[in-house]
């Protein structure tokens, strides 16, 4: 079952001159029931705008939106199964952690022990039992972001919307509620629309992913197809660091093509999309899929391509390097430090081999 579908959902706003913007552009989304779904994208792409169409904070301007095959239409948000976990976590201050998740229930004037049971059991989900009497000037910046998270599940709705929920919070305790939400969504099975600017934030969390840009969905899939199957340029470079290296298809012979960058260096790539000879396309890498050498190596991967080390930057469980293949080419390259002595490591300068098998590169037209 699908828990949210939105069909051609668009959202345009007005300025103070009457001059439209389009936030949103023609969106077609289905989330599955239980589904872990992340709206991804940089500043002002629409994915904030789209939750909030979800939510009823904004109506569209024209298209459908669907919650458990029920039409929204113009019901306001206090009539759709759904609550929504903001960044600045909203809690009164003058409220007691079970009074602040109480809240909503006692708006519905459910019974006191009735209330009283939902309240115990979802702070212990969130692994707060024993605070209810704290107020949230008393909590941690972790605290107070269960303590929100309390207060929208214990409504028990169906689906769940957060609105970058864990953005104020340092980056260690950042990653820590990463892996408790995912448990956390786990355990109660509630579908999850997550929206996030944070790349590694929703490759640790998803089930699947939208890439969103300019109002549109550019890709969606599970973190590994998002990751090592982008399908445009945009997607390959917002998606975790990567190389990009333009060139021309000079040579093509089974499922493997020549492109030559920078009218100097022939790369052998897999492909699987049709080509011509003569087509501009370009060559995505990882970092963490290119090896490197002081001699050549054997063995199936394509000869060694030479280059010149121009940065080493040492970042605890891996080394940065910059390396230059060309007059106009460098690439990153991320190295895992497996080994403690210097004599492992390359500096500015020096001379080495780059390989990296055809696999490990993708091909975008």
């Amino acid at each position: 079952m699908q828990a949210v579908e939105l069909i051609g959902v668009s959202k345009t706003f007005k300025s103070s001159r009457q001059k439209e913007f389009i936030a949103v552009d023609r969106l077609d989304l289905q989330i599955a029931q239980g589904e872990f779904f992340s709206l991804l994208g940089p500043s002002g792409c629409g994915k904030t705008t789209t939750l909030r169409m979800i939510a009823g904070f904004e109506l569209p301007t024209s298209g459908e939106i669907y919650i458990y095959n029920e039409a929204m239409e113009t019901s306001p948000p206090f009539h759709r199964p759904v609550n929504t976990v903001f960044q600045n976590y909203a809690l009164f201050p003058h409220l007691t952690v079970a009074q602040n998740v109480a809240f909503g229930l006692e708006m519905e004037k459910l019974g006191r022990s009735q209330i009283r049971d939902r309240v115990t059991d979802a702070l212990e989900m969130v692994k707060l039992g024993g605070l209810e009497k704290r107020y949230p000037r008393q909590l941690s910046g972790g605290q107070q972001q269960r303590v929100a998270l309390a207060r929208s599940l214990v409504k028990r709705p169906k689906v769940l919307l957060l609105d970058e929920p864990l953005g104020a919070l340092d980056l260690k305790l950042r990653r820590e509620m990463q892996i408790e939400l995912k448990h956390l969504q786990q355990q109660v099975g509630i579908t999850f629309i997550y929206v996030t600017h944070d790349q590694e934030e929703a490759l640790t969390m998803s089930d699947r992913i939208a890439i969103m840009s300019e109002g549109k969905i550019l890709q969606v899939g599970d973190p590994m197809e998002i990751y090592e199957e982008p399908k445009s340029r945009f997607v390959a470079d917002f998606i975790g660091e990567t190389n990009l290296l333009n060139g021309r298809v000079v040579e093509q012979k089974s499922d493997r093509a020549v492109v030559l960058v920078d009218e100097t260096l022939p790369i052998t790539v897999s492909y699987r999309e049709p080509l011509s000879i003569g087509q501009t396309v370009t060559i995505v890498i990882r970092p963490e899929k290119i090896a490197i050498a002081k001699t050549h190596t054997n063995g199936d991967r394509p000869s060694g391509w030479s280059a010149t080390v121009e940065e080493a930057v040492y970042i605890g469980t891996d080394t940065r390097y910059s390396v230059r293949l060309t007059e106009r080419t460098s690439l990153l390259i991320r190295q895992q430090n497996l080994y403690r002595h210097h004599l492992h490591f390359y500096q500015p300068g020096e001379e080495i081999e780059v390989n990296v098998s055809c696999e490990n590169m993708r091909l975008i037209l």
